[in-house]
């Protein structure tokens, strides 16, 4: 296959953003976040710039240098291999882990209707299956995954916004203020926490750049594609979660594990309350698809730089990377039957978190790789100060943050030295240094700018 036919415009590149941040975690939002209270809405007022910030560094990066591999591309360019190593194999990891958050979830939505679900170890097999057909679904091609994912955006943003929108004529000023800040904490204190939730929301903004291969025209495409989709994302987020937090009480809130669902059954019936949860369940169905054409891209991309293993590196006839899928699957399925546990709330936000704190290296990589640009004059120096913020922001969740997800995010980017070498043996530079560097069209990327 050739690789125009791969290649995907901008309206399927805007919804691959879109829909990997407004992702299967939209319809857990609004019961974590009243685990502190109303008061967490506060935290839309740092998290969604944070992210306009943060897209528009990708998107610059993106018309600059539009390489397949996001993060990964930007930092092994401008701090060599072992930075672009370490960036792409935390990257890489965290959507690994994302994505079994994103199918348990999906286990329990579906669990609404198959109660069976809820029973630990059946629901680590569905999850599995769910897995796998997601798999199945990219070896198809990019094409299909991106189409399905259109769809499945449109049809899961139109019930969301339907309680977004629709859920304000049923908000009660009362029910929002009685839930304003149930555990008493400090407004420092509460948009911190929500800080650290809320970035979960976010997380897919680099996503355009991570598909550079397969975008259209991506000088143009992927920066318009990142921003239009943080703005969906970020007015999707704050009118659904606060409608929905002045329609449930608190307490009642903080129980839901549908929380989508039952703010639409108390408007509109039991029947709305199965259309939401259906709604739920393929939009998740999509967001997953969509994740798992950003894992693919990227092993592929750095396998082919020599610094992931070969044989993620291999592609069929079509160009679909189907040996990278099968092993990441197989990868994902050990974890979830590593990770059951009684309440599947409970496993998502832990996959969530860890996702969360492994994807901030990343992002503190590419902001840093910004000097580099601006060393090549292909940037101007201003543009260091978007990267100065993102750097701060990131650290600012990281201190936010805390428990076990630390521990293990710290550990797995202190394993990436070892790992390094062993993973040189078996890419494709077998330990004979930096591959060649890639030289910039300074005329072209000022014409970028």
């Amino acid at each position: 296959m050739s690789s125009s036919a791969r290649q995907i415009g901008l309206f399927p590149a805007t919804m691959l953003v879109a829909g990997n941040m407004i992702g299967a975690g939209i319809f857990m939002m609004p019961t974590v976040m009243a685990s502190i209270g109303g008061i967490a809405s506060l935290g839309w007022l740092v998290t969604a710039p944070g992210a306009f910030i943060m897209g528009y560094m990708f998107a610059r990066l993106g018309r600059v240098s539009p390489k397949a591999g996001g993060p990964y591309a930007y930092a092994r360019e401008a701090l060599g291999d072992f930075a672009g190593f370490q960036c792409n194999l935390l990257y890489w990891f965290s959507n690994v882990v994302a994505n079994i958050a994103i199918a348990t979830s999906m286990t329990g939505y579906i669990a609404v209707f198959f109660p069976a679900l809820r029973v630990p170890l059946i629901g680590a097999c569905a999850t599995v299956v769910v897995v796998w057909l997601s798999a199945f679904l990219n070896m198809i091609g990019p094409r299909l995954v991106t189409r399905f994912e259109t769809v499945t955006t449109l049809l899961g943003i139109g019930p969301i916004a339907l309680v977004g929108i629709g859920g304000w004529f049923f908000f009660d000023p009362e029910i929002f203020r009685t839930g304003w800040n149930p555990a008493g904490l400090g407004e420092f204190h509460a948009i911190s926490a929500a800080v650290s939730i809320m970035f979960w929301s976010f997380m897919g903004v680099e996503s355009a750049s991570v598909a550079a291969a397969v975008v259209k025209d991506p000088e143009k495409n992927i920066g318009r594609a990142t921003l239009l989709g943080v703005l969906i994302a970020a007015l999707v987020y704050v009118l659904s979660t606060t409608a929905i937090m002045g329609i449930i009480p608190n307490d009642a809130l903080r129980h839901s594990t549908a929380p989508f669902a039952d703010a639409a059954m108390r408007a509109l019936g039991p029947v709305g309350g199965t259309f939401i949860t259906l709604c739920a369940i393929v939009k998740a169905s999509g967001c997953l698809g969509g994740w798992t054409l950003i894992n693919a891209e990227t092993a592929l991309a750095t396998a082919k730089d020599g610094l992931f293993p070969a044989m993620f590196a291999r592609t069929d006839s079509r160009g679909v990377p189907v040996l990278g899928l099968v092993i990441v699957s197989i990868i994902m399925s050990a974890i979830v039957f590593a990770t059951v546990s009684p309440s599947i709330g409970e496993t998502f936000m832990v996959l969530a978190d860890i996702a969360v704190l492994l994807v901030l290296t990343p992002y503190i990589f590419a902001a840093v790789s910004i000097a580099h640009y601006v060393q090549a004059k292909v940037v101007t120096r201003s543009f260091i100060w978007v990267g100065l913020i993102t750097i701060a922001y990131c650290l600012a969740v990281i201190v936010a943050s805390a428990g076990t997800a630390v521990a293990v995010s710290m550990a797995l980017g202190l394993a990436t030295a070892p790992l390094f070498r062993v993973f040189l043996a078996f890419g494709g530079n077998n330990g004979n240094g930096p591959a060649k560097p890639v030289v910039i069209d300074q005329d072209q990327a000022r014409s970028a700018l």
